[in-house]
């Protein structure tokens, strides 16, 4: 490693799944077509893989299996790379939260780091489990070229702590990533051990 190792991993958002307007976290719903035909069209062209990684939910696995075979790639599942744990929360219809729990997530959703989901997964807690994941993924496959698909809160706490970005609410809200999303983190780590990321929209996706 004297002259530092470079490890390139597309980031993939799943597609549309069934649980219309539900908070999914880790319930498993289901993709439908629709969603992975977004998904199909996200990556085309992305046919330089050499390792694929997943959420094992279903949303996110289907896909990332499919992908895996058609290419003969390895696939791996990783419970470190699921959507947030909402807990009682998790798989109810919005408004049937808004009804029963209204307070409380008018409390959450201003200032995530300081209220948790009912028996759900705090803020920090995600945020330190995501942490996690990606030092595992670099170190074991560190200087592949990986499709990483996950959700779209992963997405979004990855980006926090890559970017270094302040432990407050705003983000959650600003960053707005669609069905099928895909963004690039291009990692170069040093002789040192130093970690230089670096992200990147694909140009079909940038704005």
């Amino acid at each position: 490693m004297d002259k530092g190792i470079t490890t390139r991993v597309d980031i993939l958002r799943h597609g549309l799944p069934e649980g219309h307007r539900c908070l999914r976290g880790h319930t498993d719903f289901a993709i439908t077509a629709t969603g992975l035909e977004q998904m199909t069209q996200a990556v085309a062209g992305l046919e330089d893989i050499e390792q694929v990684v997943c959420s094992p939910l279903q949303r996110c696995s289907h896909f990332a299996q499919t992908y895996a075979r058609r290419f003969t790639l390895p696939c791996q599942e990783s419970e470190l790379w699921m959507e947030m744990n909402f807990g009682n929360w998790d798989g109810q219809p919005h408004d049937t939260l808004w009804q029963s729990h209204g307070q409380h997530l008018t409390d959450y959703w201003a200032n995530p780091w300081q209220s948790t989901p009912h028996g759900g997964e705090s803020l920090r807690e995600f945020d330190g489990r995501i942490a996690g994941a990606w030092k595992q993924l670099l170190a074991d496959h560190a200087g592949k070229r990986i499709l990483l698909v996950t959700h779209a809160g992963v997405m979004k706490q990855l980006m926090r702590i890559l970017l270094e970005m302040p432990e407050n609410a705003g983000y959650l809200q600003r960053i707005e990533l669609p069905y099928a999303a895909r963004y690039r983190v291009t990692n170069f780590t040093d002789a040192n051990g130093q970690e230089w990321p670096q992200l990147q929209w694909p140009k079909e996706q940038q704005f």
